[in-house]
């Protein structure tokens, strides 16, 4: 069997999922060869016809994401979280819909959950079979490690990879940067992505010094990584992660919410904070600025567990489908 990647869905995924999908193809070695999924045209005629793509006979189909053709044969789903529907459209009157249509497509695809904590909501949210989902940790290998030489910047800085949706707890996150020491002792809150109107406008009456920047490069990304005095990652809910991994490959501390996905990944590697109380956040910061540098000495620059590991758990997922598919 021939592997086809749903390259038109991952193009219309988050970063998080496309950098995911890059980093395992890199890897993956499929004997019988690798083709993608080409796109429909246009990106009306793409969700109008995604759901009833039949992909290829003969072909497995791997879909990086939680999306995809609800009646296609030997299909591969990825899910990276459920934030959609436990956050996203909590509150939406689309989410009925969204839940059957996802509960469809996922009784019929086999299952790849990136991390326990994901399996564990896929099966919060939706009746699927136990035994139809394949935990394939993600990696920790991310961005290449920068080759640009940084001592303490010149205006000190926490740095925040973010974007506007709910999980991400931004604003309660500058909430409690507000709260602590270090606007007042001159870190800045640097914040690459997105922020919510009402985080914005709290930086602005806090006298935050807010440095913003909507999309930076992968080396700049590396710089800012590198440079920053540490990182806040303050989610209530990921599936891995990303931002962590690719803080901890440059070398860089983390702050980080106490939620399981972390433990799971990040043990050892970051400090851990309450998401749910500002005055707990704030703690977290003003202890930062006084830990001394490496705050885990042990901590390696070599992952654990890479994408190359990754790919040949998938490889191995995708050998079985064809076993039975013979």
């Amino acid at each position: 069997m021939r592997l086809l990647i749903n390259a038109p869905a991952v193009a219309r995924s988050s970063r998080g999922v496309r950098r995911y999908a890059e980093r395992v193809l890199a890897e993956l070695r499929w004997p019988s060869g690798i083709d993608t999924l080409e796109p429909l045209g246009t990106a009306a005629l793409e969700r109008a016809g995604e759901l009833i793509r039949r992909g290829r006979a003969g072909s497995i189909l791997w879909t990086p994401c939680q999306r995809g053709p609800l009646f296609a044969r030997n299909h591969v789903v990825t899910v990276h979280d459920c934030i959609s529907i436990e956050y996203v459209y909590r509150d939406d009157w689309r989410l009925p819909a969204y839940l059957r249509m996802m509960s469809v497509l996922l009784q019929r695809a086999e299952i790849v959950a990136i991390s326990r904590a994901t399996r564990d909501a896929i099966l919060r949210n939706f009746r699927v079979n136990p035994d139809r989902i394949v935990v394939i940790p993600s990696g920790l290998d991310s961005i290449p490690r920068s080759a640009v030489s940084l001592g303490a910047p010149d205006r000190p800085y926490a740095l925040l990879v973010t974007n506007a949706l709910p999980h991400k707890n931004t604003l309660a996150t500058c909430q409690g940067f507000a709260l602590s020491r270090a606007p007042r002792e001159g870190i800045a809150l640097r914040v690459i992505g997105t922020l919510p109107p009402s985080a914005r406008a709290l930086c602005e009456s806090a006298g935050i010094r807010l440095q913003l920047d909507h999309s930076i490069d992968d080396d700049a990304l590396a710089s800012a990584y590198a440079g920053c005095a540490f990182l806040l990652a303050p989610s209530l809910s990921e599936g891995h992660d990303l931002p962590v991994a690719e803080a901890l490959s440059q070398g860089a501390e983390v702050l980080c919410s106490d939620i399981p996905v972390h433990h799971e990944f990040y043990e050892g590697r970051v400090r851990f904070f309450d998401p749910t109380r500002v005055e707990a956040i704030a703690a977290a910061i003003d202890d930062a600025m006084t830990v001394p540098r490496p705050w885990f000495s042990a901590r390696g620059v070599t992952p654990d567990r890479g994408f190359a590991d990754v790919a040949r758990d998938y490889e191995a997922l995708f050998r079985s489908i064809e076993a039975r598919g013979a």
